[in-house]
């Protein structure tokens, strides 16, 4: 009877977390906001809950759906900052040092993947790191994921603030063309960074099962074509040293 008393507090008790009132992870303290344009904000609560935005000097109201799910549109805002967006429920969220400024998709391949250090090293990047003391830019990288149908919310995602110690993780693209806009602008500029860089152009035709087992194969795909180029690499050596002999 213990056991199944305890049992029935754990589900009550995972509802209950389950319907705290939370927003997708694409919102987050240090977040750039898009200057002079409505701004959505939406996520999750208890189904019929009655919401409570406030962000700078707007107070916005809202109702979830049956299920939970709401949104609503603050009125567009110019740069500035920093803010705080909250939102009150049964519970409150709160994101603190927001802007609003420019925000921009860094989005593509291997080249917009490429960071300024790791395994991209951009010319000079050890004083272009050193030199990277740009409060206002702010940087969100999207972590891969293989779905054939729009996700609700990202597995993970925190947005850094643009420093010696965090630009070395910017994409290079991404973090050079902020940098300009900023020294043209004089305003906040945000990052939003979403790339694959082995991403195959058929994979737009594949259907849900077989996005589920590229997903799983990916890998070992890789390690297949890096063994097939080794082998080539390997008969190309093979070829010289057979050549100079002659």
């Amino acid at each position: 009877m213990k056991k199944i008393l305890s049992l029935g507090l754990l589900l009550i008790s995972c509802f209950h977390v389950i319907a705290n009132v939370s927003l997708p992870k694409i919102f987050g303290d240090n977040m750039v906001l898009q200057r002079n344009k409505p701004i959505p904000v939406w996520g999750w609560a208890d189904a019929n809950e009655k919401l409570t935005i406030k962000f700078n000097q707007q107070t916005k109201s809202v109702t979830a759906d049956n299920n939970g799910k709401w949104i609503t549109k603050l009125d567009p805002e110019k740069a500035g900052g920093p803010y705080q967006l909250i939102v009150e429920g049964k519970n409150n969220v709160t994101f603190k040092n927001v802007l609003v400024g420019e925000v921009w998709v860094c989005s593509g391949q291997s080249n917009m993947e490429m960071p300024i250090e790791g395994w991209g090293k951009v010319n000079n990047y050890e004083q272009e790191i050193k030199d990277a003391n740009y409060p206002q830019i702010r940087h969100i990288k999207i972590p891969n994921t293989v779905a054939s149908v729009p996700k609700d919310d990202i597995k993970s995602g925190e947005w850094e603030i643009c420093n010696p110690q965090t630009a070395g993780d910017f994409t290079a693209t991404g973090y050079f063309f902020a940098r300009e806009l900023y020294e043209q602008l004089k305003i906040p500029i945000g990052l939003m960074f979403s790339v694959f860089g082995i991403l195959l152009l058929v994979y737009g035709f594949f259907t849900r099962n077989d996005a589920e087992l590229y997903q799983k194969s990916l890998s070992h795909n890789v390690n297949l074509w890096m063994g097939a180029l080794m082998l080539v690499f390997g008969g190309v050596m093979l070829l010289l040293v057979n050549w100079k002999k002659k």
